[in-house]
């Protein structure tokens, strides 16, 4: 018995058989990922390193060239390449894709741990990270209060932040802006040669009365204890019993030399919300996580924090899980869209609610059953995995389709419904496989192609091959037993003037068909020649420049950065002075709802706004618009570079995949400053 006859023999038991997938792929629905677009393995590993006060050379010399040569010994990579620049080295390792990047990071972990005593005393611990496409700040929001900054800051980094690195998934919380206190012991010059004291013996006394010493342990016949001396500064009220030592031998205060008090630190680093002193903290999520799950968690905890203290304002300025719900919201509504399109289509056309739902009925559950199959294999719902389930809608339709033709045709003949239905099948059988296995043999190659594109098509070309196969076996099992059950009682077309006039229409499309076709049998050359020249200048259209090129689309997502870049060297001062004009022109532009500035901090000449419109609905001007009026402004700034760069969620980690080399080669730049363009040195063979 082959598996139609089966099928409407039994029709319940194929009826549990499809429920059981049906039910499979709506717990695997609750269980899949939410993403913006499918996991990159990402191929690269960066090795940076901090060597304050070290010029571009010193770097190169004594910082670039032994971790270069220790990494190359490094499996799996195609290049390396070195940037020195003033203070910073940094190391990127451009591996193969068939490469594991986790592995390859924690080789090179350990081969420049191995090298850390060849590298200077001064300089920072190296630091090896995975570049991801998800290493990105996922949320940005701001701390505002009436308090100090000072004040403000120490709440958002041992409070604030420690409840936010408690979210699920998430990796990393950092943070600019705010002001750092500190105990200032201001001496009296005169006074401290008076005394006979110098400052070494001031700094000496104060770090000796500041102590936490290991002290041994004391036992008893049950216990352990370990005992430490704990001598440490708790309030500057301590450090002014301090006593110093002078030259002749005598114990002199310090209150007698020097005046202790606590006082913000000088500034270092700024931090604002459209112009008003703030925290900025930027939020990272797990490689593996989920952005939208994570988002979630973030938001839960920021409403934690709103609830427990009032006194402080949590502004959210950016939330990438926003744009990839209303992508993910919109490719699901377009995917409705397009099956109750499909339906009505199906009803005008095969004459009744029977024959449109034994088709309608297949297209749903072929589509739930493929939820299943991508949870084992590890998809998510993302843009391209969509996509596919939403192009091959039209698809689905194609085998139960032709095989319920077939069976009315059968019916039309007179024939009993279950043999109608039999023989349907049977004759359309090999048709319905070569439909499916055409699909297949188009979009499975794609999932399979080579690099990033492989990486981005993999999930698209994969999910429209098994939602194929269960459509197959839908329209082998289902769709017949549906049908001999539905026309039970023979076949009996609706009559009404909407099918009236559906024959008329199909009647004339039939008569101009002929016409055609009658034509281009007659007109051979004709038609050749036509097909030829519209294919030509189909082509041509490309090299021509009328079509252009790109990677992927872009995209309006209503937020963009300005990086800002001032010479080597600058101040923290003078780059927040550019970064202050820029906020300026910002605050005239109506589009702009918030922008959040952060200069200085670990990098002195360096700076960051960070810029999010009104909903696009909300504004007549498109945000590459309102970021080329602000460039136009920004080219009349001569003391800093400032560029504009446009949010693209769905290009980030595509830069950098240029050339392939059948070695890895070391290519090393030095950067002696940022108005100096980096001079590329010869490649050096591993």
């Amino acid at each position: 018995m082959n598996m139609t006859r089966l099928s409407i023999k039994r029709p319940v038991g194929i009826s549990m058989i499809v429920a059981f997938f049906v039910v499979l792929g709506l717990y695997s629905y609750y269980r899949i990922g939410v993403e913006l677009l499918p996991a990159l393995n990402t191929p690269y590993v960066t090795v940076s390193v901090k060597y304050p006060g070290a010029s571009a050379e010193s770097v190169e010399q004594e910082v670039v060239k032994p971790v270069e040569d220790a990494l190359s010994s490094v499996s799996g990579v195609k290049k390396i390449t070195s940037t020195a620049r003033y203070e910073r080295a940094r190391v990127t390792l451009e591996l193969d894709f068939a490469t594991n990047a986790d592995t390859v990071a924690i080789d090179a972990s350990k081969k420049v741990e191995a090298i850390a005593n060849k590298l200077p005393d001064e300089a920072d611990s190296p630091v090896v990270i995975k570049r991801d496409m998800n290493a990105k700040p996922i949320v940005e929001l701001a701390v505002l209060s009436d308090h100090s900054l000072a004040d403000t800051y120490t709440e958002t980094d041992n409070v604030f932040s420690e409840v936010i690195q408690q979210a699920g998934g998430v990796s990393e919380v950092e943070l600019h802006g705010g002001r750092d206190r500190e105990v200032a012991i201001d001496v009296d010059r005169e006074k401290m040669a008076a005394y006979k004291l110098t400052l070494a013996k001031i700094a000496a006394a104060i770090k000796d009365e500041n102590q936490l010493v290991p002290s041994g342990s004391v036992y008893t016949e049950t216990t352990k204890s370990d005992v430490r001396v704990v001598a440490q500064f708790q309030k500057p009220s301590d450090i002014e019993k301090v006593q110093v030592e002078n030259t002749a031998g005598k114990m002199i205060p310090l209150t007698a030399v020097a005046t202790v008090r606590e006082r913000e630190a000088r500034t270092e680093r700024y931090g604002r919300l459209n112009g008003e002193d703030a925290i900025n903290v930027l939020i990272y999520k797990n490689s593996d996580a989920n952005v939208v799950e994570t988002a979630a968690n973030i938001m839960k905890s920021v409403e934690k924090l709103r609830k427990t203290y009032p006194d402080y304002q949590f502004v959210v300025v950016s939330n990438d899980a926003d744009y990839v719900r209303d992508s993910l919201h919109s490719t699901m509504n377009t995917l409705i869209e397009g099956l109750i399109t499909t339906g009505l289509v199906l009803f005008f056309f095969l004459r009744g609610w029977r024959s449109t739902a034994a088709v309608m009925i297949a297209i749903p559950t072929s589509l739930i059953a493929t939820f299943f199959v991508m949870y084992l294999a590890g998809f998510t719902f993302n843009m391209m995995s969509l996509m596919g389930m939403t192009l091959c809608v039209g698809i689905l339709v194609d085998d139960s389709i032709v095989v319920l033709e077939n069976i009315v045709r059968h019916l039309k003949l007179g024939e009993a419904p279950d043999t109608a239905a039999e023989k349907g099948r049977t004759e359309i059988g090999m048709a319905a496989i070569a439909i499916t296995l055409c699909d297949a043999a188009v979009f499975m190659p794609i999932a399979f192609m080579q690099g990033m594109t492989g990486q981005y098509f993999r999930q698209f070309g994969l999910t429209i091959v098994f939602a194929g196969a269960f459509s197959l076996f839908v329209s082998f099992t289902l769709t017949p037993m549906l049908a001999s059950r539905f026309f039970r009682k023979g076949y009996h077309p609706a009559k009404n003037r909407a099918f009236a006039f559906m024959d008329r229409v199909e009647a004339r499309a039939e008569r101009l068909y002929v016409e055609v076709l009658n034509w281009s049998l007659r007109h051979t050359k004709k038609l050749l020649l036509s097909i030829l020249a519209v294919f030509a200048a189909v082509v041509a259209l490309v090299p021509l420049g009328l079509v252009g090129m790109e990677y992927m689309p872009q995209t309006d997502e209503s937020s963009f950065t300005i990086n800002i870049q001032t010479p080597v060297g600058s101040s923290p001062a003078e780059t927040n002075r550019v970064a202050e004009r820029i906020e300026g022109k910002l605050a005239e532009i109506p589009e702009v709802k918030y922008y959040m500035t952060q200069a200085g901090g670990s990098t002195a000449y360096e700076g960051r706004i960070k810029v999010q419109l009104v909903d696009r609905r909300e504004r007549s001007r498109t945000v590459w618009q309102v970021a080329n009026d602000v460039r136009a402004f920004a080219a009349d700034i001569k003391t800093a570079d400032v560029r504009v760069a446009e949010t693209q969620t769905n290009v980030a980690g595509i830069a950098g995949v240029g050339e392939r080399r059948t070695a890895a080669a070391p290519c090393r730049s030095s950067c002696a400053a940022m108005t100096a363009p980096c001079s590329t040195m010869p490649p050096k063979r591993p």
